[in-house]
C-alpha cells in the first residue's frame, strides 16, 4: 500500500506534538501530597509531625497509620495530654488499647447498653498500667495530675477510626456526631462530599 506523503507529513507532526508535550509536562510544577506515605521501616517518633489538631491540651501522633503508612489491621498513636487536659468524650467501633508510658490520669468509661452513656465509672490509670476500651462505649481520658504530662501509646483496630463525638455524658448515643475523617486524618482522606 502506498501512503501519500500528506499522511507521512501527519503522522511525523503526531509525533513531534506528542515529544513536545512529554518535555513541556516535565518543566510543569508537581503538587506535593497532602499526605505523603511513608513506608520506612524504621521511623524516628521525634522527626514525626505532632499536633493538637485544634484539641487545646492535647498533642497527637500517628506512629503506624493506615492511609499514611499503608497499615490494614491496626493503628499506632503517641498522645500526649498535659495537666488538666482531656480527649473529647467520644466513642468507636473498633477495639483500643492504651499503654501509660508517662504521668497518671483517669479513664471515664460511659456504657454503650443504655439510650446514654450515663454517669461514667472512674478508673484510675498510672505509669505502665494498660487498659482497653470495649467497642462502642463511650470514653474519655483526662490527665488528673497538675505537674507531669500524661503520655499514652494508643492502638486501635480497623483504621481509620470512625469517632462519634459526645458534648456530654447525658447526651443520647443517636446524637453524637459523626466526626471522619478524624482531625489528624482530614489531610490523608478528604470529607466526602453531600450529594444533593
Amino acid at each position: 500500500m502506498v501512503r501519500g506523503p500528506h499522511f507521512a507529513g501527519a503522522g511525523r507532526a503526531l509525533l513531534l506534538a506528542a515529544a513536545f508535550l512529554a518535555a513541556a509536562a516535565s518543566f510543569l510544577p508537581v503538587a506535593e501530597p497532602s499526605c505523603p506515605r511513608d513506608d520506612s521501616v524504621v521511623k524516628d517518633i521525634s522527626q514525626m509531625q505532632q499536633s493538637s489538631y485544634g484539641i487545646d491540651g492535647f498533642s497527637h501522633i500517628t506512629v503506624a497509620g493506615a492511609l499514611a503508612h499503608g497499615m490494614k489491621e491496626v493503628e499506632v498513636w503517641l498522645q500526649t495530654i498535659v495537666p488538666g487536659g482531656r480527649t473529647p468524650i467520644h466513642r468507636h467501633s473498633c477495639e483500643e488499647v492504651f499503654v501509660v508510658l508517662k504521668g497518671k490520669g483517669t479513664l471515664l468509661l460511659g456504657s454503650s447498653t443504655l439510650k446514654y452513656p450515663g454517669q461514667p465509672q472512674e478508673i484510675p490509670v498510672f505509669q505502665n498500667s494498660t487498659f482497653s476500651i470495649p467497642v462502642n462505649d463511650p470514653h474519655q481520658v483526662l490527665n488528673s495530675d497538675k505537674h507531669e504530662d500524661l503520655q499514652v501509646l494508643v492502638i486501635i483496630s480497623r483504621p481509620p477510626a470512625k469517632i462519634f463525638l459526645y458534648d456530654d455524658w447525658s447526651m443520647p448515643h443517636t446524637a453524637a456526631k459523626l466526626k471522619f475523617p478524624f482531625v489528624w486524618d482530614e489531610d490523608c482522606l478528604p470529607a466526602p462530599k453531600d450529594e444533593l
